[in-house]
């Protein structure tokens, strides 16, 4: 049996993603099309909802969706998006109870006002400046181990920590000489491969 911590800590992997796409239509045009409409439906629900990191939210829904796929299921309806629906009205309750709680901590830690020297602040403050360096660390690791190309791909897709917009994406899959839909599958694979990449790094013992 799956530990909730486990399932917490999965990663999309390229392989996952290809699932996917053969779960969306056996052709991989196609595939990649109902990829990318399902995707621009699933931000305009969240943002509508009123979650403003719709797009981190379209995300994890897609990846609760291809993990659940890598682990058996099938999307057995003519209308994928039904699926992706109901797993991300589940994340948008999560989020709202999320906020509801940060709301009242907010307000407790008004209420209280802790001293900026309070010892077990400092030690919070510390650890989360170690925890913060490491992951850079990874990532700077993981990033330089990309081909060339992938690294140039991605460093300009999600540009100054955004991704373009529709009409940069244009330009982008223009100058590479692929569909706009193919850049966004493959940008979205070499993120999932550095997530990947720096979640081993930062468990070591858990990724031997």
């Amino acid at each position: 049996m799956e530990l909730p911590s486990q399932r917490k800590d999965w990663v999309l992997t390229r392989e996952a993603l290809d699932q996917l796409l053969e779960q969306l239509d056996s052709d991989r045009d196609r595939a990649a099309e109902k990829y990318e409409q399902i995707r621009r439906r699933l931000m305009k629900l969240f943002r509508w909802r009123g979650c403003l990191a719709f797009e981190e939210y379209t995300d994890r829904t897609i990846d609760r969706v291809a993990r659940r796929i890598a682990e058996g299921a099938e999307i057995q309806t003519a209308s994928p998006y039904t699926v992706f629906y109901g797993v991300a009205m589940n994340l948008l309750k999560e989020h709202w109870r999320k906020s509801e709680r940060e709301s009242e901590m907010l307000d407790h830690l008004i209420q209280s006002q802790p001293s900026a020297e309070d010892p077990e602040d400092l030690m919070a403050q510390e650890e989360e400046k170690k925890e913060q360096e490491a992951r850079i660390a990874c990532l700077r690791h993981c990033l330089g181990r990309l081909p060339s190309e992938s690294l140039a791909l991605i460093k300009k897709y999600y540009a100054e920590g955004d991704v373009l917009d529709k009409e940069q994406r244009k330009q982008m899959a223009a100058e590479l000489r692929i569909s706009v839909n193919a850049l966004r599958v493959r940008a979205y694979r070499i993120r999932g491969e550095v997530e990947q990449c720096v979640d081993d790094c930062l468990n070591p013992v858990r990724s031997a």
